[in-house]
């Protein structure tokens, strides 16, 4: 482009025929001057403070080079358009499709700056440096340290072998012309200060003060100024405000605000108007005679007229043509002349040299060179300049070692997943300490990953959870047969007697057999009680499986193969060995054939009656007819499946509810499965069809009802581990009515004699005293009484008449809060129902049920228990409930919401009348009682 006093073009085109002739004639006398630096302009134009604009029709570029020259002088404008220029930066900023990384993105619009930048020290005499704001740039010694790392480290290596061999021999081994004197343009004033001769000085002194302090503070110059990587001149200024012409106008808006203002004058005169278009005029004065001025006005007018950009450039100008431009620095010792002036046709090919290896090179990605250390130049220049990244990664470093010395140092020999994240945590907050920035995630994950390791080197703790949810402590890495938490229990034996540890259960039969039994060897009662013998499995084949369960139980080990008898049932000599055993009838015999209790199997044991002939006691139906089918009662229940109904038709002159119970031939037993067993507890849903491999429940007599008082309640030699006033029975008086009352009399007449007047004296009706208590158990061993469903006993004083139906007639609830511990209040657990039958000659009935979840749970025995006369009694209910599908936790909290989901449900006892010898051999039928 060819302006009326300059010309202008890119430089990678051919300067114009015109400016070309001009350039030949300067004669090793010219002055290459780089314009670089911030723009605010749409056109990123720096030269309009030069009064010059871009060539028209060009397009911004990044890294694009304008080349200005003005006939007449000695001066060539290099104008760099670099990614600091507004208009670029919108332009890259445009581009952005994903989310915004300003570190990542500042990174790249400084290193695209710092490559024009370096091109610009090495091909130029003067670098002004544009600033569009009034202040200095505090980031820019940064990138003057850049420069200059760069340059020591890299340029000075490869550059001056590489000139060379391009031809390239006017620099020498400094590889530049000079060392570029840095001059400073600012394009705005501050606004708060008064345009005048001494504060415009004296604001562009203090700059300078400034700029010296920032570029000395970080070594950008130094002493010598040839080694220096810029220069400032000596007693010459290089800062240079714009005070007073604006550079881009806005003529638009001053008119459009006059127009406003005209609109809503008052009053519009001539005067005024001629006022208002005064203002429009260029300069004061304009159009009016010339009046005196003083000298102060004259020297202001005069100043205001020589301050101005090309004043300003042209000293240092001078010196360069006139040898004085190394001869000294700003506040540094004189040097001598180190300035190389080149004429346009020996500086052309220098630079184009210079463009290709300092920005060609990045941008085309075919350019090789045989130079090794150009070529790590190259690859590396990215990570070279990017000082913050280092600094960042540094800190990160720091960080990390430090947290990974915490974690190791915190970390014992083996622990669990909890341990590990806790420490893990803890590392993580030693790192943040150090490790800020854009590496703190990636140091976080490397910690994460490093710790992971170490941990996973022989300290992981096995963790398989057991069946109350706590992890085995044992090394993963190192095989063991038996899982342990380290989490110790203390329960008590199934007679109540005596109290042992017990680890945290595994297995369901480890919960709920293997340690009572283990129990039962150590406890000199156990070995003595009479036992309920529950149903079990025995299977046919030695390949017998868990029935479509065994999925649902990896806890579950396969049960050891079992040698099976050639017999089904026991032989008569076993039978007979029984004590207190009767013949067997058909039904029962039918029931013996396809629900076989074997004592080989390891999950019942033959009953004893060691303890029972020691005690003298009344054991009428317990052997054998405890499994009768011949009046097996039948339990009506009403529509819960479970309660049972009273009767309306009589009641006792007590008010009690009497009880009824009806007798019904039962149906023969449905054959049981010997290929499959219940892996599970037994409950409504499973049939009876299905047998477990081992009896979780336990019932067994523990002695007379006299061991029992009620004035002393349960002693600390018969049953340890109760609470101070919890360790009393509730007292239940029953009534029941005789239906064949008067048969009942007459048998009781022949065969009691006197004894019978005090049945007689009744009339119909039996008054029963019985004693009942619901305990719980925490896992320290501390056991309890409930005289409610909510309510802890509290001794004698919580005994009144209605306080048994409170536990009878209601839902007792499977676990509670133990009062043993105020704070932490651990939960207890519904073990034990304790019976003292009265002395009389019925039979209470148990069956309990526990509804937990969707599981209701039964003893799974087609034969009701029927608990014998004047004995106590104990049910052990299962210490661990697994269904078909699912584990059955105790909660870890009890919560209000929650006090339903698991509980024993009401009215599980029943009355019957106990089978005589004598009322058979007199053919007297059997009677039935009311029951509640």
């Amino acid at each position: 482009m060819i302006s009326k006093d300059y010309y202008t073009w890119k430089f990678a085109d051919a300067p114009p025929e015109d400016v070309a002739a001009e350039l030949l004639e300067v004669d090793s006398a010219l002055v290459v001057a780089a314009v670089i630096g911030k723009s605010a302009d749409f056109a990123a134009n720096k030269m309009c403070a030069f009064d010059m604009e871009r060539p028209k029709g060009l397009k911004l570029e990044d890294g694009q080079i304008l080349c200005y020259f003005k006939p007449g002088t000695q001066i060539l404008f290099l104008h760099f358009e670099t990614t600091y220029d507004e208009a670029l930066l919108s332009q890259l900023l445009a581009k952005q499709t994903a989310p915004l990384d300003i570190d990542s993105f500042y990174e790249q619009l400084r290193n695209r700056f710092v490559r024009q930048l370096l091109l610009a020290l090495h091909v130029c005499h003067i670098v002004l440096y544009v600033e569009i704001a009034p202040t200095f740039d505090r980031s820019l010694p940064n990138i003057f340290q850049l420069l200059k790392f760069v340059r020591e480290q890299h340029l000075l290596e490869f550059m001056p072998q590489l000139l060379r061999e391009s031809g390239i021999h006017c620099v020498g081994d400094k590889a530049r012309l000079c060392a570029p004197r840095l001059l400073f343009l600012f394009e705005n004033y501050p606004e708060d200060e008064q345009k005048t001769r001494e504060c415009i000085s004296a604001y562009e002194f203090e700059m300078e003060d400034i700029v010296y302090e920032q570029l000395r503070q970080h070594h950008i110059v130094n002493n010598t100024s040839n080694n220096s990587l810029l220069a400032l001149p000596n007693n010459k200024q290089f800062v240079f405000y714009n005070a007073y012409e604006p550079l881009r106008p806005d003529y638009m808006h001053p008119a459009l605000e006059l127009f406003k203002d005209s609109l809503y004058s008052a009053e519009f005169n001539e005067d005024e108007d001629d006022f208002e278009v005064l203002e429009l005029a260029p300069f004061e004065g304009f159009a009016r005679p010339t009046a005196p001025v003083n000298e102060q006005e004259l020297e202001e007018q005069s100043f205001k007229e020589k301050h101005n950009v090309w004043h300003f450039l042209q000293r240092h100008v001078q010196d360069a043509l006139n040898g004085n431009y190394d001869e000294g620095s700003f506040k540094q010792q004189t040097q001598a002349a180190q300035c190389k002036l080149l004429s346009f046709k020996d500086w052309l090919p220098y630079m184009q040299t210079m463009q290709k290896f300092l920005i060609a090179a990045e941008q085309n990605a075919s350019f090789a060179s045989r130079n090794a250390e150009y070529q790590a130049y190259v690859q590396n220049f990215e990570e070279d300049l990017s000082f913050e990244k280092k600094f960042w990664l540094h800190l990160c470093e720091l960080g990390l070692k430090k947290g990974i010395a915490y974690y190791k140092q915190s970390a014992t020999s083996c622990y669990d997943s909890t341990k590990h994240k806790q420490l893990l945590a803890d590392a993580f907050l030693a790192v943040e300490e150090e490790g800020v920035g854009p590496y703190a995630t990636a140091a976080m994950a490397k910690l994460n990953d490093i710790c992971s390791k170490h941990w996973q080197d022989g300290r992981q703790m096995c963790e398989q959870l057991s069946l109350r949810g706590f992890p085995c402590t044992h090394p993963k890495d190192l095989p063991h047969d038996k899982h342990f938490t380290g989490v110790v229990h203390v329960s008590t034996c199934n007679c109540g007697r005596t109290q042992g540890r017990r680890d945290d259960p595994y297995t369901l039969r480890q919960a709920n057999y293997d340690y009572y039994e283990g129990m039962a060897n150590m406890c000199s009662l156990c070995l003595k009680v009479k036992k309920f013998h529950f149903p079990v499995f025995a299977p046919s084949t030695s390949e017998y499986r868990a029935a479509a369960f065994e999925a649902a139980y990896p806890q579950l080990r396969p049960a050891p193969k079992i040698r099976i008898r050639d017999e089904q049932q026991p032989a008569q000599s076993e039978v007979e060995e029984l004590p207190y055993s009767q013949p067997l009838n058909d039904v029962e015999q039918s029931l013996a054939k396809g629900m076989q209790l074997s004592p080989s199997n390891g999950c019942s044991q033959p009953m004893s009656a060691t303890y029972g002939s020691d005690l003298n006691m009344s054991i009428v139906g317990f052997g054998p007819s405890l499994h009768e089918a011949e009046d097996l009662p039948e339990l009506h229940s009403q529509p819960s499946g479970h309660c049972l109904s009273s009767s309306d038709s009589s009641s006792s002159s007590n008010d009690e509810p009497e009880m009824m119970l009806q007798c019904k031939t039962p149906t023969p037993a449905e054959l049981v499965s010997t290929t499959e067993y219940l892996p599970g507890l037994v409950h409504l849903t499973s049939g009876l069809e299905l047998l477990p491999l081992f009896p979780s429940w336990s019932l067994a007599c523990v002695g007379p009802s006299s061991i029992y008082s009620h004035n002393c309640g349960l002693q600390e030699h018969f049953q340890s581990g109760f609470l101070s006033g919890a360790n009393f029975l509730l007292p239940w008086d029953v009534h029941v009515r005789l239906k064949q009352a008067q048969a009942h009399k007459q048998a009781q007449y022949i065969l009691l004699g006197k004894k019978a007047q005090r049945y007689r004296k009744h009339g119909d009706r039996l008054a029963l005293k019985i004693f009942v208590g619901f305990e719980y158990e925490c896992s320290a061993g501390h056991r309890f009484m409930m005289c409610s469903p909510d309510r802890v006993l509290r001794g004698n004083a919580d005994i009144n008449r209605d306080t048994c139906n409170k536990v009878i007639q209601n839902n007792m609830p499977l676990y509670y809060p133990c009062p043993c511990r105020a704070q932490l209040s651990p939960l207890a657990q519904l073990m034990r129902v304790h019976v003292v039958t009265p002395k009389a000659p019925v039979n209470v009935i148990l069956s309990p049920m526990v509804r937990v979840g969707k599981y209701t749970f039964t003893l799974g025995s087609s034969v009701v228990p029927r608990l014998t006369q004047s004995a106590y009694w104990i049910l052990r209910l299962p210490y661990v409930y697994q269904g078909d599908n699912e584990l059955l936790l105790p909660p870890e909290r009890l919560q209000p919401e929650n006090k339903t989901e698991a509980y024993l449900l009401a009215n599980m006892f029943g009355i019957a009348e106990t089978e005589s010898m004598e009322l058979k051999d007199i053919h007297i039928p059997s009677m039935t009682f009311t029951r509640l």
